[in-house]
């Protein structure tokens, strides 16, 4: 099984207001004063339903916000790195921000794109010097068409407003790539930000924008909202637009599109406006609004795939949490993971190694038969396709296919006793900038990637959705997120957890020394 390298960077990247829609706003939007908006005053409080209410009752108009936005972006990039302005010409966003709207529960809200999402308006690089090298040949964008989500964020009224950081390709988990440099964490600037969408929660930590643009293939939303105190859901298999709905490789379209944010609702109100609509296994979530009172049974598993223990300010969070589902009624108990982790891990390693050798070999196709790899490419790029080589890589994807079945049936298997599982997102806090360096020796980074990650692919390979949530700091001030995962299809379920767990232990409120707040 062998595919193009463009289908699997796509595979990578997957990652008029109605009565209804005017329902959804007005029942849980907060209605500032029009006079102190009119005034100029602060809208970093808002979230972005309650923005997009403002552009609605015309106290505020699209190009404001926008506005608003470069000025905030203007005030913290230079210290977080986490936009990259020279992939982008706002101009465009400013003239779709004074031309017509959509018509959703965003509409007018300026967001972000991560760098790792095919979007014609931009010079997308996917970190890589070597996407830099094909934009520089052909003198314009690589892609000439959009993903189908950039579209729905479009017709929804969404405003694209800059680009964000990512690793090169999304395929590490810190957003260090050589070619644009380290985003740093808006907690503590000698931190990660995690990856790989780092750049957009390092913009949303450090409130550029209420919400922004990111991906996950094997935690890429759930790992950078953990690092900078962020809400991020990674939605089921096929349920966003341009997301891969069946046939063979299914299985393997492992990546899922959704965002960051700082509050429940705007999460909710993303994948309101993004979902697909003809896909019969997965009837449309809508808008979530609020908590449900139905309580659930919870399983919690603290080891990681490894079978190791979190460290200790990561297993005191987790435990809290866990305790707090507790106090509010919800049946908690511990359980051991129903399947081989290592064996898993092993597995998924080989597939990620699959798609890094599908990139390398691409080289001298898109470059020219001149072009070496080693100079387009980054030291773990190269480390994981030498990886999948010495495997073979229709071995690495048959593996997979494998694997993730079994596991897939062992989960289901668990959720038929539970309604949701409760683990650490990660297994350690924050990690400095440079341990995860893409130029680190790639026998001494495999192991560091594997030991962090330990929580998170599990979802991506079974198709199951998991969110991470703010609920912990470290004793120095670090984030830590709780993960909270449900069966196919349970994002209500799991977003009315959210809003419960958010209500019972807000984090909407604290701010990062960088702040644009």
């Amino acid at each position: 099984m062998r595919t193009n390298r463009r289908d699997f960077l796509r595979l990578a990247s997957r990652l008029t207001l109605s009565g209804p829609a005017l329902a959804w706003l007005g029942a849980c939007s907060p209605r500032p004063q029009a006079a102190a908006v009119a005034a100029g005053s602060e809208l970093a409080g808002f979230d972005g339903v309650a923005l997009a209410e403002l552009v609605r009752k015309g106290e505020v108009t699209p190009l404001e916000l926008l506005d608003d936005a470069l000025r905030r972006i203007d005030a913290v990039n230079p210290q977080i790195a986490a936009v990259l302005p020279d992939l982008f010409d706002v101009e465009i966003a400013r003239v779709r921000a004074a031309g017509p709207r959509g018509t959703g529960p965003l509409s007018g809200v300026p967001v972000l794109l991560k760098n790792l999402i095919p979007y014609k308006d931009a010079r997308i690089t996917s970190g890589s010097r070597l996407e830099a090298r094909r934009i520089e040949q052909l003198g314009r964008p690589v892609d000439e068409q959009n993903h189908e989500l950039v579209d729905a964020m479009q017709r929804t009224g969404m405003i694209i407003a800059g680009i964000t950081n990512s690793p090169e390709f999304g395929l590490i988990d810190s957003t260090e790539p050589v070619l644009h440099g380290p985003t740093r964490n808006p907690w503590s600037l000698e931190h990660t930000t995690g990856g790989s969408s780092g750049g957009s929660a390092a913009a949303v930590a450090a409130g550029v924008v209420p919400l922004a643009h990111a991906n996950d293939g094997g935690g890429s939303i759930r790992i950078p909202a953990s690092h900078c105190g962020l809400f991020g859901l990674k939605p089921t298999r096929a349920r966003e637009a341009g997301n891969v709905a069946a046939g063979d490789g299914a299985i393997l379209a492992i990546s899922s599109n959704l965002c960051v944010s700082r509050s429940v609702r705007d999460s909710a109100a993303f994948l309101a406006s993004v979902e697909r609509s003809d896909n019969p296994e997965l009837p449309p979530v809508g808008f979530v609004t609020g908590p449900s009172k139905e309580r659930r049974r919870i399983a919690v598993v603290l080891h990681s795939l490894e079978g190791t223990a979190p460290e200790p300010e990561v297993e005191t969070g987790a435990l809290a949490a866990a305790r707090l589902c507790e106090e509010l009624g919800h049946r908690v108990e511990t359980v051991e993971p129903p399947f081989d982790g290592p064996a898993f891990i092993d597995a998924f390693i080989g597939f990620w190694a699959g798609g890094a050798a599908q990139i390398v070999d691409s080289v001298p196709e898109l470059l020219g038969p001149e072009a070496s790899p080693e100079s387009y490419l980054e030291p773990w790029t190269l480390g994981l396709a030498e990886l999948a080589n010495s495997r073979g890589v229709e071995q690495c994807v048959l593996t997979a296919l494998q694997v993730f079945s079994e596991v897939a049936r062992a989960v289901d298997g668990l959720f038929e006793s539970h309604d949701l599982l409760l683990s650490p997102t990660l297994r350690t806090p924050p990690f400095r900038i440079g341990d995860h360096d893409p130029t680190v020796d790639f026998d001494t980074l495999l192991p560091r990637v594997i030991d962090v990650v330990g929580y998170t692919p599990i979802h991506n390979a079974v198709g199951t959705p998991a969110m991470s949530m703010p609920l912990h700091w470290t004793e120095s001030g670090l984030p830590v997120g709780v993960q909270i995962a449900a069966a196919r299809g349970g994002e209500r379920t799991l977003f009315e957890l959210a809003y419960e767990l958010e209500e019972a232990r807000p984090w909407r409120d604290r701010r990062p020394p960088v702040s644009a707040t």
